[in-house]
């Protein structure tokens, strides 16, 4: 069997991608299969392709988290569910929604038992939503240049 570019020279194999008979010099090894130069390239554009398809954006994550965050506190998740964490971006939209549920009731009750003074006293717990949601901004943020960097996302409860 002879290569299809130097029909003079012996060939070594066949392309696993398209068959054809190649020599040493017109074969390449990809992924540990031998294959012509051609479909080398084709493969690698692909690759290329598909990398460049995966790729997000730091800032549009942190600004769907943002948006979703002045919208809805269901929303703030938004960035990690654009990053394809889904249960990382429902678990910390579910978290928001919670603390801000448990704080309007505490303060409801606190303001009822100490005729106001509680309510005032606990002022500061008012800020755990607001952590938690630059915490949802910083991760979406963080996540998408790390999968931009190829570096490994794991989604929660993986």
């Amino acid at each position: 069997m002879k290569c299809y570019v130097h029909p003079d020279i012996e060939a070594i194999g066949t392309c696993t991608n398209c068959g054809k008979a190649i020599c040493s010099t017109c074969s390449m090894e990809v992924g540990g299969k031998l294959v012509c130069k051609p479909c080398a390239e084709k493969i690698a554009t692909q690759c290329v392709t598909a990398q460049a398809a995966s790729k997000k954006e730091p800032a549009l994550a942190l600004l769907l988290s943002l948006i979703g965050g002045l919208v809805s506190g269901l929303l703030i998740g938004l960035g990690q569910v654009y990053n394809g964490q889904i249960k990382k971006g429902i678990i910390l939209s579910v978290a928001h929604v919670g603390a801000w549920a448990v704080i309007i009731g505490f303060y409801i009750v606190a303001s009822i038992v100490t005729f106001g003074i509680g309510a005032i006293i606990c002022l500061p717990v008012l800020v755990v939503p607001f952590l938690l949601w630059l915490y949802a901004m910083y991760d979406a943020y963080v996540t998408a240049d790390r999968i931009n960097k190829g570096e490994p996302v794991k989604d929660w409860l993986d």
